[in-house]
Protein backbone atom coordinates (compact mmCIF):
# COMPACT_ATOMS: atom_id res chain seq x y z
CA UNK A 1 0.00 0.00 0.00
CA UNK A 2 1.47 3.37 -1.04
CA UNK A 3 1.52 6.46 1.20
CA UNK A 4 -1.53 8.00 -0.49
CA UNK A 5 -3.68 4.89 -0.02
CA UNK A 6 -2.46 4.52 3.57
CA UNK A 7 -3.39 8.12 4.34
CA UNK A 8 -6.77 7.73 2.62
CA UNK A 9 -7.49 4.61 4.67
CA UNK A 10 -6.57 6.26 7.97
CA UNK A 11 -8.40 9.48 7.10
CA UNK A 12 -11.54 7.58 6.11
CA UNK A 13 -11.54 5.80 9.47
CA UNK A 14 -11.80 9.10 11.39
CA UNK A 15 -15.08 10.64 12.52
CA UNK A 16 -16.63 13.33 10.25
CA UNK A 17 -15.81 16.03 12.85
CA UNK A 18 -12.14 15.06 12.91
CA UNK A 19 -12.02 14.94 9.11
CA UNK A 20 -13.45 18.48 8.87
CA UNK A 21 -11.03 19.74 11.56
CA UNK A 22 -8.04 18.27 9.73
CA UNK A 23 -9.08 19.75 6.38
CA UNK A 24 -9.75 23.21 7.87
CA UNK A 25 -6.45 23.08 9.75
CA UNK A 26 -4.51 22.08 6.63
CA UNK A 27 -6.19 24.82 4.59
CA UNK A 28 -5.50 27.45 7.28
CA UNK A 29 -1.85 26.51 7.70
CA UNK A 30 -1.30 26.44 3.94
CA UNK A 31 -3.04 29.77 3.37
CA UNK A 32 -1.19 31.49 6.23
CA UNK A 33 2.15 30.15 5.04
CA UNK A 34 1.55 31.37 1.51
CA UNK A 35 0.32 34.78 2.71
CA UNK A 36 3.37 35.35 4.90
CA UNK A 37 5.70 34.23 2.11
CA UNK A 38 3.97 36.56 -0.38
CA UNK A 39 4.19 39.49 2.05
CA UNK A 40 7.95 39.20 2.39
CA UNK A 41 8.64 38.38 -1.27
CA UNK A 42 6.46 40.81 -3.22
CA UNK A 43 4.83 42.99 -0.59
CA UNK A 44 1.09 43.75 -0.36
CA UNK A 45 1.01 47.56 -0.54
CA UNK A 46 -1.41 47.86 -3.45
CA UNK A 47 -4.94 46.46 -3.93
CA UNK A 48 -4.12 44.61 -7.12
CA UNK A 49 -1.26 42.78 -5.39
CA UNK A 50 -3.56 41.82 -2.53
CA UNK A 51 -6.15 40.51 -5.02
CA UNK A 52 -3.54 38.61 -7.00
CA UNK A 53 -1.99 37.01 -3.93
CA UNK A 54 -5.43 36.12 -2.49
CA UNK A 55 -6.44 34.48 -5.75
CA UNK A 56 -3.17 32.53 -5.90
CA UNK A 57 -3.58 31.33 -2.32
CA UNK A 58 -7.17 30.17 -2.93
CA UNK A 59 -6.13 28.25 -6.04
CA UNK A 60 -3.03 26.68 -4.46
CA UNK A 61 -4.92 25.62 -1.35
CA UNK A 62 -8.08 24.48 -3.17
CA UNK A 63 -6.39 22.29 -5.80
CA UNK A 64 -4.78 19.70 -3.48
CA UNK A 65 -7.80 19.67 -1.17
CA UNK A 66 -10.13 19.27 -4.15
CA UNK A 67 -7.99 16.46 -5.55
CA UNK A 68 -8.01 14.78 -2.15
CA UNK A 69 -11.81 14.98 -1.87
CA UNK A 70 -12.27 13.69 -5.43
CA UNK A 71 -9.94 10.77 -4.65
CA UNK A 72 -11.79 10.02 -1.43
CA UNK A 73 -15.14 10.09 -3.24
CA UNK A 74 -13.77 7.74 -5.91
CA UNK A 75 -12.59 5.29 -3.24
CA UNK A 76 -15.98 5.41 -1.54
CA UNK A 77 -17.73 4.80 -4.88
CA UNK A 78 -15.48 1.80 -5.56
CA UNK A 79 -16.21 0.41 -2.11
CA UNK A 80 -19.96 0.88 -2.58
CA UNK A 81 -19.86 -0.92 -5.95
CA UNK A 82 -17.84 -3.77 -4.44
CA UNK A 83 -20.25 -4.15 -1.53
CA UNK A 84 -23.21 -4.08 -3.91
CA UNK A 85 -21.62 -6.79 -6.07
CA UNK A 86 -20.81 -8.94 -3.04
CA UNK A 87 -24.37 -8.64 -1.79
CA UNK A 88 -25.63 -10.16 -5.05
CA UNK A 89 -23.04 -12.93 -5.43
CA UNK A 90 -22.25 -16.21 -3.75
CA UNK A 91 -18.83 -15.75 -2.14
CA UNK A 92 -17.65 -19.32 -2.81
CA UNK A 93 -18.47 -19.62 -6.51
CA UNK A 94 -18.95 -16.06 -7.73
CA UNK A 95 -22.35 -17.07 -9.12
CA UNK A 96 -25.51 -15.15 -8.30
CA UNK A 97 -27.08 -15.83 -4.94
CA UNK A 98 -30.66 -17.04 -4.61
CA UNK A 99 -32.25 -13.61 -4.17
CA UNK A 100 -30.45 -12.05 -7.14
CA UNK A 101 -31.20 -15.06 -9.36
CA UNK A 102 -34.91 -14.80 -8.54
CA UNK A 103 -34.87 -11.05 -9.20
CA UNK A 104 -33.10 -11.24 -12.56
CA UNK A 105 -35.07 -14.26 -13.77
CA UNK A 106 -38.34 -12.57 -12.89
CA UNK A 107 -37.24 -9.61 -15.01
CA UNK A 108 -36.66 -11.96 -17.96
CA UNK A 109 -40.09 -13.50 -17.46
CA UNK A 110 -41.70 -10.07 -17.37
CA UNK A 111 -39.79 -8.86 -20.45
CA UNK A 112 -40.74 -11.86 -22.58
CA UNK A 113 -43.83 -11.68 -24.80
CA UNK A 114 -46.94 -13.29 -23.28
CA UNK A 115 -47.04 -15.84 -26.12
CA UNK A 116 -43.33 -16.79 -25.92
CA UNK A 117 -41.23 -18.93 -23.62
CA UNK A 118 -38.55 -16.98 -21.73
CA UNK A 119 -36.17 -19.93 -21.85
CA UNK A 120 -35.22 -23.11 -20.00
CA UNK A 121 -34.28 -23.73 -16.38
CA UNK A 122 -31.74 -26.25 -15.11
CA UNK A 123 -31.86 -27.46 -11.51
CA UNK A 124 -28.49 -29.00 -10.58
CA UNK A 125 -27.52 -30.95 -7.48
CA UNK A 126 -24.15 -32.51 -6.62
CA UNK A 127 -24.51 -36.26 -6.01
CA UNK A 128 -23.52 -37.74 -2.62
CA UNK A 129 -22.03 -34.43 -1.51
CA UNK A 130 -22.30 -35.24 2.20
CA UNK A 131 -20.12 -38.30 1.61
CA UNK A 132 -17.49 -36.07 -0.01
CA UNK A 133 -17.49 -33.76 3.02
CA UNK A 134 -17.33 -36.71 5.41
CA UNK A 135 -14.46 -38.39 3.59
CA UNK A 136 -12.29 -35.46 2.56
CA UNK A 137 -13.38 -32.63 4.88
CA UNK A 138 -15.31 -29.42 4.39
CA UNK A 139 -12.36 -27.56 2.85
CA UNK A 140 -12.30 -30.08 0.00
CA UNK A 141 -16.09 -29.88 -0.20
CA UNK A 142 -15.77 -26.12 -0.68
CA UNK A 143 -13.24 -26.74 -3.46
CA UNK A 144 -15.70 -29.06 -5.18
CA UNK A 145 -18.44 -26.41 -4.96
CA UNK A 146 -16.04 -23.79 -6.31
CA UNK A 147 -15.15 -26.03 -9.26
CA UNK A 148 -18.80 -26.74 -9.95
CA UNK A 149 -19.37 -23.00 -10.16
CA UNK A 150 -16.49 -22.73 -12.63
CA UNK A 151 -17.86 -25.57 -14.76
CA UNK A 152 -21.31 -24.01 -14.89
CA UNK A 153 -19.95 -20.56 -15.73
CA UNK A 154 -17.80 -21.92 -18.56
CA UNK A 155 -20.74 -23.88 -20.01
CA UNK A 156 -23.22 -21.03 -20.45
CA UNK A 157 -23.31 -17.74 -22.35
CA UNK A 158 -23.26 -14.19 -21.04
CA UNK A 159 -27.01 -13.92 -21.61
CA UNK A 160 -27.73 -16.79 -19.23
CA UNK A 161 -28.07 -16.68 -15.45
CA UNK A 162 -26.47 -19.07 -12.97
CA UNK A 163 -26.76 -19.21 -9.20
CA UNK A 164 -25.85 -21.24 -6.19
CA UNK A 165 -29.09 -21.36 -4.28
CA UNK A 166 -27.88 -23.29 -1.27
CA UNK A 167 -25.41 -25.99 -0.22
CA UNK A 168 -24.67 -28.11 -3.28
CA UNK A 169 -27.68 -26.92 -5.29
CA UNK A 170 -27.43 -24.71 -8.38
CA UNK A 171 -29.85 -23.22 -10.88
CA UNK A 172 -29.25 -22.02 -14.42
CA UNK A 173 -31.66 -20.10 -16.59
CA UNK A 174 -30.89 -20.28 -20.31
CA UNK A 175 -32.41 -17.23 -21.95
CA UNK A 176 -34.60 -17.98 -24.99
CA UNK A 177 -33.41 -21.60 -25.00
CA UNK A 178 -35.46 -24.55 -26.20
CA UNK A 179 -35.20 -28.07 -24.79
CA UNK A 180 -32.57 -29.00 -27.36
CA UNK A 181 -30.13 -26.32 -26.25
CA UNK A 182 -30.97 -26.89 -22.59
CA UNK A 183 -30.22 -30.61 -22.92
CA UNK A 184 -26.94 -29.85 -24.70
CA UNK A 185 -25.81 -27.40 -21.99
CA UNK A 186 -26.88 -29.78 -19.24
CA UNK A 187 -24.79 -32.58 -20.71
CA UNK A 188 -21.79 -30.24 -21.07
CA UNK A 189 -22.05 -29.58 -17.34
CA UNK A 190 -22.61 -33.27 -16.60
CA UNK A 191 -19.52 -34.38 -18.53
CA UNK A 192 -17.22 -31.57 -17.31
CA UNK A 193 -18.17 -32.25 -13.69
CA UNK A 194 -16.81 -35.78 -13.91
CA UNK A 195 -13.29 -34.33 -14.28
CA UNK A 196 -13.41 -32.38 -11.00
CA UNK A 197 -12.39 -35.33 -8.84
CA UNK A 198 -9.30 -35.95 -10.95
CA UNK A 199 -8.39 -32.24 -11.03
CA UNK A 200 -8.64 -32.04 -7.22
CA UNK A 201 -6.82 -35.40 -6.82
CA UNK A 202 -9.59 -37.00 -4.78
CA UNK A 203 -8.30 -40.59 -4.82
CA UNK A 204 -10.06 -41.62 -8.01
CA UNK A 205 -13.37 -40.26 -6.71
CA UNK A 206 -15.69 -39.17 -9.50
CA UNK A 207 -17.80 -36.10 -8.82
CA UNK A 208 -21.19 -36.22 -10.53
CA UNK A 209 -24.35 -34.14 -10.67
CA UNK A 210 -28.01 -34.77 -11.35
CA UNK A 211 -29.90 -32.24 -13.46
CA UNK A 212 -33.58 -31.58 -13.99
CA UNK A 213 -34.74 -29.38 -16.87
CA UNK A 214 -37.98 -27.47 -17.27
CA UNK A 215 -38.98 -25.29 -20.20
CA UNK A 216 -40.73 -22.08 -19.21
CA UNK A 217 -44.16 -21.86 -20.79
CA UNK A 218 -46.00 -18.56 -21.45
CA UNK A 219 -47.68 -17.25 -18.33
CA UNK A 220 -45.85 -19.63 -16.04
CA UNK A 221 -44.34 -18.22 -12.84
CA UNK A 222 -40.74 -18.76 -11.77
CA UNK A 223 -41.89 -20.85 -8.81
CA UNK A 224 -43.84 -23.14 -11.14
CA UNK A 225 -40.88 -23.50 -13.51
CA UNK A 226 -38.57 -24.29 -10.58
CA UNK A 227 -41.02 -26.84 -9.18
CA UNK A 228 -41.10 -28.72 -12.50
CA UNK A 229 -37.29 -28.70 -12.77
CA UNK A 230 -37.08 -29.90 -9.16
CA UNK A 231 -39.45 -32.75 -9.97
CA UNK A 232 -37.22 -33.88 -12.84
CA UNK A 233 -34.13 -33.48 -10.61
CA UNK A 234 -35.75 -35.81 -8.07
CA UNK A 235 -36.44 -38.23 -10.90
CA UNK A 236 -32.79 -38.11 -11.95
CA UNK A 237 -31.76 -38.91 -8.37
CA UNK A 238 -34.28 -41.76 -8.20
CA UNK A 239 -33.00 -43.25 -11.50
CA UNK A 240 -29.45 -43.51 -10.19
CA UNK A 241 -28.02 -39.97 -10.35
CA UNK A 242 -25.35 -38.71 -12.77
CA UNK A 243 -27.92 -37.96 -15.46
CA UNK A 244 -30.18 -35.34 -17.05
CA UNK A 245 -33.97 -35.71 -16.93
CA UNK A 246 -36.65 -33.57 -18.56
CA UNK A 247 -40.21 -34.00 -19.78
Amino acid sequence: MNIYNLWMTKFGALSPLKQVAIMVGMATISADTLAVAAFFVIGLETPHRVAAVTTAIVVLVSLPLGAFLVGLNYKLKQLAEQLDLESRRDDLTGLLNRAEFYLQTQRLFTASRPIDSAGALLYIDADHFKAINDRFGHATGDSVIHELGRVITSSISERDLAARIGGEEFTVFLTDADLGRANWIAHKILIATRNIGRELRLDRTTITVSIGISLHTPGQSLEETLAIADKYLYSAKHQGRNRVVYG
